[in-house]
């Protein structure tokens, strides 16, 4: 059986806490244009969706049509209160600077985004060559491309991967991609997560490492799903 070789994380709500903030932000954009959500509702909802998804969704379930400025302002106001409020995920630090395992990036956002939020953070020189966007393939998450890209990119076989998400959207994306599937939540309900298919689902970055460890000899294994 394949031990793990490569970690691939998520960049937002995993690597740095900007998951609150996007949601915040999106509230008020949603408010402006008639659609009354709470914040907990639009969690629920949207997290872990790119833009373009976004925008279907309130077309779609809500029969609201977005300024054609939406993207670029949600951007726009995002950039501008990351650049004051942004944080790196608790904990994470302590576990980049122990890794052994090698590990990269794979996001739905776009490669300068993802470069410019680890730079603010401190964490970019973790993953300096080793970011990798959705924009770069075809189908962004729940699909699977983005992380299989990354897994050739960094020259391993999706057998030999581990994928560390906090969305329902991003394990879905590893399970089809045949990855092994960590969940990290603070901002969703963990069922969630394991609905979805995430082996283990965890609270508290700082258990990372060790689940690593023991997963590094159970890939793909029929291991009982489980909070930490």
């Amino acid at each position: 059986m394949d031990k793990i070789k490569l970690v691939i994380f998520d960049c937002d709500g995993v690597l740095i806490d900007s998951e609150r903030i996007a949601n915040i932000i999106l509230l008020e954009i949603l408010n402006e244009i008639g659609i009354f959500l709470t914040l907990e509702e639009v969690i629920d909802i949207f997290i872990g969706t790119s833009t373009n998804f976004c925008i279907e969704i309130i077309q779609n379930r809500f029969g609201k049509s977005p300024p054609e400025n939406f993207a670029t302002e949600f951007e726009r106001r995002c950039i501008q209160a990351f650049i004051t409020d942004l944080q790196p995920v608790q904990g994470i630090k302590d576990v980049l600077s122990t890794l052994k395992l090698a590990h990269c990036v794979a996001s739905n956002s776009g490669r300068n985004w993802v470069g410019k939020a680890l730079a603010k953070t401190d964490l970019l020189s973790y993953f300096s060559g080793k970011i990798f966007s959705a924009k770069e393939v075809t189908r962004s998450k729940p699909y699977p491309d983005v992380f299989l890209y990354a897994a050739e990119k960094m020259g391993f076989l999706p057998q030999e991967c581990v994928v560390i998400e906090d969305t329902p959207t991003g394990v879905r994306a590893g399970v089809d991609a045949g990855m092994t599937k960590n969940g990290h939540t603070e901002m969703i309900n963990p069922e969630k997560l394991r609905e979805v298919g995430a082996s283990v689902v965890f609270n508290d970055m700082k258990l990372l490492p060790n689940l690593l460890e023991q997963n590094q000899y159970f890939v793909n294994s029929a291991k009982s799903k489980r909070d930490i």
